[in-house]
């Protein structure tokens, strides 16, 4: 099945800039359950969803952190928090449904084609938790420390964003965003969002409401 020439969402928007100046990963997660019906503050995601870790330190000359893919680094009420990826926002979801009570399926999705999102994803009525870069400029290779528990080396890539997917425009050749750092419908070109998106792992989550049963 093809997708549409153009598909795109009215979902929420949520400015970042005076309240969350790192924090776009509980922000997006916040648009995307308020597309749900669920009206959540990015406060209470952080506060009671958001799986958290300190900010990396130096211990015998050697930097050291979390894993970011599990934990957010710092906190993103600060100019100077660091960030995470789908794992954690998949299971800040989960938590957001087990003290809610809510019936909500949580997906993450690795390696899946941009074009694949458009189709199974947004034609479908759902915006996309997408992780990629600030105004979709080429990542680039930043600090590097060692991962708590595992010891493996982790290279952060910057400047990395996470922001929610909720269209695209085939005559235009533009993915549509409700962006916490621009706008409520903010364009960019299918080509930067690819590249931006790989760059940063390919790394997405869609939650939404259990399937009812017929």
């Amino acid at each position: 099945m093809r997708a549409n020439e153009t598909k795109i969402l009215e979902t929420p928007w949520l400015d970042q800039h005076e309240k969350w100046p790192t924090g776009c990963e509980s922000v997006t997660a916040s648009l995307a359950l308020g597309w749900l019906g669920f009206p959540v503050d990015p406060d209470f995601f952080i506060d009671n969803c958001l799986p958290r870790a300190p900010y990396p330190r130096m211990e015998d000359g050697v930097l050291r952190a979390a894993d970011p893919k599990d934990f957010y680094l710092g906190d993103p009420r600060t100019e100077d928090g660091w960030g995470c990826f789908a794992p954690a926002i998949r299971r800040g979801l989960e938590r957001f449904a087990d003290l809610t009570g809510e019936d909500l399926l949580v997906r993450e999705l690795h390696g899946v084609p941009l074009d694949t999102l458009f189709r199974e994803e947004i034609d479908r009525g759902l915006p996309v938790i997408l992780f990629a870069t600030m105004g979709m400029a080429a990542p680039r290779d930043s600090r590097t420390w060692i991962c708590d528990g595992s010891g493996r080396p982790y290279t952060w890539k910057t400047p990395m964003h996470c922001l929610l997917l909720i269209g695209y425009d085939r005559g235009s050749d533009e993915a549509v965003f409700s962006d916490p750092l621009a706008a409520a419908r903010t364009r960019y070109p299918i080509r930067d969002v690819e590249r931006a998106y790989r760059g940063m792992g390919s790394e997405a989550v869609v939650v939404e409401r259990y399937p009812r049963k017929r």
